[in-house]
């Protein structure tokens, strides 16, 4: 190699060397994924439910009155609600976990999304674990009784 050509390679090096100093070397993260760190229920006492928290636990109580119709949502139903945590979280879709051989049914949307609609078929007690579906172990547990 030529003198010039080491002296060129060289200059352009340490300019490098000295604008990175200077400027540092900045990453951006385009699609930052934030993962759900907690979810936790949010209902509360009303006119038509009891909710009581036992052993870190909600347990919501409805009255059994008819059986729960899917058709004209009419019936005895708990409708869940949730928050997921953080509030940026990337995925903040939630599943249902319970015994499908229980005598309720949870509600879906077109798209096969469950809404956290229950409407009981008959008097029960069950045991749901909202958990979320980002792959984070995050999740609450709540006991729904029809009485």
């Amino acid at each position: 190699m030529k003198k010039a050509t080491l002296i060129v390679i060289s200059i352009i090096y340490i300019a490098s060397i000295v604008i990175i100093s200077i400027f540092g070397m900045k990453a951006k993260v385009f699609e930052e994924v934030i993962p759900v760190s907690k979810i936790e229920c949010l209902n509360e006492t009303d006119e038509n439910v009891q909710v009581v928290e036992k052993d870190g636990k909600k347990r919501i109580k409805i009255q059994f009155t008819e059986a729960g119709k899917v058709d004209t949502l009419t019936g005895t139903m708990i409708q869940l609600l949730w928050r997921v945590s953080p509030d940026n979280a990337t995925n903040k879709k939630v599943r249902f976990v319970y015994d499908t051989n229980a005598p309720v049914e949870f509600v879906q949307d077109e798209q096969g999304n469950e809404l956290g609609l229950v409407l009981f078929k008959d008097i029960c007690y069950i045991e749901v674990h909202i958990a979320s579906t980002d792959g984070t172990s995050a999740g609450v547990d709540v006991i729904l009784w029809a009485y």
